[in-house]
C-alpha cells in the first residue's frame, strides 16, 4: 500500500480527479480484502463453536459450489496471466513509448525531470 500511496501523491498535481478515484478504489480493495480474510479465517458466525455446542456435521461445513461468474473471472485471470507470461510484448509495447518520451530523457541522463 505504500507504493500506491506514493503514486497517488505523485499524480495529485497533474490528475487530482483520477487520484481521488484511485484512492477510493484502493479503500474499496482494502475493505474487500479484510472482508475476505475475515470470512476465510473466522468463517462467520454460523461456524463458530463453543465448548458447550455440539460438533458441526459435515453438511454444515460444506462450501457452496463455485458460481459461473466466479469461474469466468478466474478463467480470465488465468488466461491473461499465461498470455503475458508467454508473450510479454503485449505490455511492453504499451510501456516503451512512455519511457522514450521527452519527459523521461533527463532521467535517462541521470538528472531530474
Amino acid at each position: 500500500f505504500i507504493a500506491e500511496l506514493q503514486v497517488i501523491v505523485g499524480a495529485w498535481k497533474t490528475f487530482p480527479v483520477l487520484a481521488i478515484v484511485t484512492g477510493i478504489g484502493i479503500i474499496i480493495g482494502v475493505a474487500y480484502s479484510l472482508r475476505v480474510l475475515t470470512k476465510a479465517f473466522f468463517a462467520g458466525d454460523k461456524l463458530r463453536q463453543t465448548e458447550n455446542s455440539p460438533a458441526l456435521s459435515p453438511a454444515q461445513l460444506q462450501v457452496e459450489p463455485i458460481t459461473f461468474p466466479e469461474k469466468l473471472g478466474a478463467a480470465i485471470l488465468i488466461v491473461t496471466t499465461i498470455a503475458i507470461g508467454i508473450y510479454p510484448r503485449l505490455l511492453l509495447d504499451l510501456i516503451t513509448p512512455s519511457l522514450n518520451s521527452p519527459l523521461m530523457q533527463p532521467l535517462w541522463k541521470g538528472g531530474q525531470p
